[in-house]
């Protein structure tokens, strides 16, 4: 009797991991766009905020709810801009969702940014770097995004 109560139990507990495994379908990682940045009102002499207006496409049949954004941008490998925020909506299915996040800016990190192209000249482009790592609910894992490139300065 004890065998087959084993084997019962063997497969409820393979039912349920295959149950929890639909739970979690092969889920596509969302496509997150840098749209634009604007200066906000200045809160003091060392603190700038800034507005980053973020597009999420989210190109699951389900939408996707998230916990919090923690983000960053940087300028010729300095990271200037960072914040952190849980005010985000939910990722509607087949869909872009429009997000605008605050960051502050470091004003030690400003100046070295201004040492570096005083020393080393501006050039023709600006390398920039956006990093965030999204946190979804409880059944999906952290997704980390980390968007380079270079936007040119001359009239082209």
């Amino acid at each position: 009797m004890s065998k087959i109560l084993k084997m019962l139990c063997l497969c409820a507990a393979a039912m349920l991991l295959a149950g929890c495994a639909a739970f979690n379908p092969a889920l596509k990682h969302p496509e997150v766009k840098l749209v634009g940045l604007r200066l906000l009102p200045s809160q003091g002499i060392l603190q700038r905020h800034i507005a980053v207006d973020l597009s999420i496409l989210n190109p699951n049949r389900q939408d996707l709810r998230v916990r919090s954004i923690n983000y960053s941008i940087g300028i010729e490998n300095i990271k200037l801009l960072s914040g952190i925020t849980d005010q985000v909506p939910t990722l509607n299915a087949m869909q872009e969702t429009p997000l605008t996040l605050e960051v502050s800016a470091d004003m030690l990190q400003i100046l070295r940014l201004v040492e570096h192209y005083s020393n080393n000249g501006v050039g023709d482009k600006v390398n920039y770097n956006f990093s965030a790592i999204i946190d979804f609910s409880a059944w999906l894992p952290s997704m980390h995004v980390d968007k380079k490139g270079a936007l040119p300065l001359g009239g082209q």
